[in-house]
């Protein structure tokens, strides 16, 4: 590997569009920085996965330009690798890169590139099985979320104008309007339940969704999951304590179920849509093995004092 290359991995899609309008301040300041390094932009999904896995193998970092969504086909190519990876945030949610504290101006990374510290992040594996019997392997980097926020997620791609929490909160109220839970069962290590479950969320770092705390207690180098459960009859229960996953103090409330493991299990009565990161994983799955996969990502962090 050839040290200290950097590979920069834009998604011009990112940030409804916003990520093409840094792309040309983001090459003026690396053209005037003593950086060596490549500048990629990808063509449509899944590619950045594909480009990041090729740059790993001669770059000592490589930095996803996006959202969320970028983030995690970025870490996806990453993981396992030599290589680090480090986030220029430009998305809409930007949950990951508020994690790591990655900066959103060109200068900053830039300078971020030439001091900085490296942490080793834990990885999450999900393994869905779908309504129609079809199985298949996805993994995040900082959320799954299975049921209402999932059905909040693929909203939001509808919506063109808005980002941050702005944007969630109005594919929020958007999406309650007719969502209902479905029974099932979580197991983990020493615990099960059987409910009616509106939202399974499981956690590597501590927000979704645009800045939502809803895993307020999740690390993501602690080898365990934070998960958050809502359950109950309808979306009636839980819309009391929705304002409160702003701030994380939704934890212990009634209709709020909190487990900490490093795996589990989720088997529904009916499909229920599934995201990873704010990606799509699926509109129908049935079945949810999700396993913790310790520090199998490397991370670029702000450097110690």
């Amino acid at each position: 590997m050839t040290r200290h290359h950097v590979t920069f991995i834009l998604n011009p899609a990112a940030g409804r569009g916003k990520a093409l309008h840094i792309r040309r301040r983001l090459e003026e300041v690396l053209r005037r920085s003593s950086l060596d390094h490549t500048f990629l932009v990808t063509d449509g999904p899944g590619d950045a996965t594909v480009k990041a896995r090729a740059a790993s193998k001669d770059s000592s970092i490589v930095v996803a330009v996006g959202g969320d969504g970028t983030v995690n086909e970025t870490a996806a190519g990453v993981m396992g690798t030599d290589a680090a990876l480090a986030v220029l945030s430009e998305g809409s949610g930007n949950d990951f890169a508020r994690t790591i504290g990655a900066p959103s101006r060109p200068d900053a990374i830039v300078e971020r590139l030439h001091r900085y510290a490296v942490g080793h992040y834990d990885v999450g594996r999900a393994v869905l099985t779908h309504a129609d019997g079809r199985t298949g392997e996805r993994w995040f980097f900082n959320s799954i979320g299975i049921g209402f926020d999932a059905a909040v997620a693929r909203r939001v791609s509808a919506i063109r104008r808005l980002r941050g929490i702005p944007l969630y909160l109005t594919a929020l109220v958007q999406t309650i309007a007719g969502f209902a839970p479905r029974r099932g069962t979580i197991t983990a290590p020493g615990f099960s339940r059987t409910d009616d479950f509106l939202v399974v969320c499981a956690g590597l770092g501590k927000w979704e969704g645009g800045g939502f705390k809803l895993t307020p207690d999740a690390v993501p180098d602690d080898g365990l999951f934070q998960i958050c459960c809502a359950v109950g009859a309808s979306m009636r229960d839980v819309v009391p304590v929705l304002p409160f996953t702003l701030t994380g103090s939704h934890i212990g409330r009634k209709h709020i179920v909190d487990v900490v493991t490093d795996r589990f299990t989720l088997a529904l009565d009916g499909g229920f849509p599934v995201h990873g990161d704010g990606e799509n994983f699926g509109t129908d799955v049935t079945n949810v093995e999700v396993t913790l996969v310790p520090g199998a990502l490397k991370v670029v962090l702000p450097p110690g004092p």
